[in-house]
């Protein structure tokens, strides 16, 4: 990974796609948050300080995040990285209950995970392609686009003629791993955007886009498959140094080359630790300490690096 912004203790908030680009984002007292891009074939040196705290809320619409006002600890273990308060309070949270409206203009979409695997939603359309990005979609078509009401409402008359709205980690790690050719794709999109469009009919306010798919596995680094892990990262702890070779990152997560082998990291993991750069060696990229493992084996056990 390429490092474009100096690292000096900066809070974790996340791990999001800019511009078609993936980066940490690192907030800064004031609520402003500044990216730290991230490329495959490139090189991580990372510290984790603790406490492990709350992300606080980010605010679309100021381009801000609202720190916690309690700068709560949180579990170390998991993804999430906000306390229940700010978690209940979160904008984008409640739009996605439906528990508030956006007046932005929104896009349905139809993205493809791996073989048969294909799933609808919806984002903000001045978005593009980056949500799709985040949820680590290797192809995707859209739909039609339009009010948020309206393009809920699509996204729920699809799920009614078959089309699933969610895909689990796991199975989208599986299809990204052994990723097919484009044909395949491209053929399975085509077919469920054509049969969507005999079978439902929109809200009249939703405008129908014509079927064009897009593929992403080029920004994935997926060129071609990668390296099975050995192993997964499932928690990092107060002084935990990450030290490794990115191979290729898929959504928010990741395939890192250590000394050892090639392991699995969700790098939500990292949100709400404090990140300064690494000071283990630059020679013999690692793991340690206190960084758990699961090794992918049946029968394999949880072990700290």
């Amino acid at each position: 990974m390429t490092v474009t912004q100096p690292l000096t203790g900066s809070l974790v908030t996340g791990l999001y796609w800019h511009s078609g680009e993936p980066a940490l984002t690192l907030a800064d007292p004031g609520g402003g948050e500044h990216p730290v891009r991230l490329h495959p074939g490139g090189t991580v040196g990372w510290r984790l300080a603790g406490p492990r705290r709350c992300t606080g809320i980010w605010l679309a619409d100021t381009g801000h995040r609202r720190p916690c006002p309690h700068a709560a600890e949180i579990p170390e273990p998991g993804a999430a990285a906000q306390c229940p308060a700010c978690a209940a309070a979160d904008p984008g949270r409640l739009l996605a209950r439906d528990r508030t409206l956006d007046r932005r203009t929104f896009a349905v979409y139809l993205a493809w995970f791996g073989p048969d695997l294909v799933k609808v939603g919806i984002t903000a359309a001045d978005r593009g392609t980056d949500r799709l990005a985040e949820q680590g979609a290797l192809a995707f078509t859209w739909l039609a686009r339009g009010p948020h009401l309206a393009a809920r409402a699509a996204e729920h008359a699809a799920t009614a003629a078959g089309v699933r709205d969610r895909i689990g980690r796991q199975a989208k790690i599986g299809g990204w791993s052994q990723p097919t050719d484009l044909g395949e794709r491209r053929e399975q999109l085509t077919a469920t955007h054509r049969r969507l469009a005999d079978a439902v009919t929109w809200p009249p306010s939703l405008h129908p886009l014509p079927c064009q798919v897009h593929d992403l596995t080029n920004r994935y680094g997926l060129t071609s498959p990668p390296p099975a892990p050995a192993a997964e990262i499932t928690a990092v702890r107060d002084g935990s140094v990450l030290a490794a070779t990115l191979t290729c990152l898929v959504g928010r997560d990741a395939i890192l080359h250590t000394m050892n082998a090639a392991v699995l990291a969700d790098l939500r993991l990292l949100s709400g630790w404090t990140l300064t750069p690494g000071t283990g060696p630059t020679r013999g990229l690692h793991l340690a300490p206190l960084v758990t493992v699961r090794s992918h084996h049946a029968d394999g056990q949880d072990t700290l690096f």
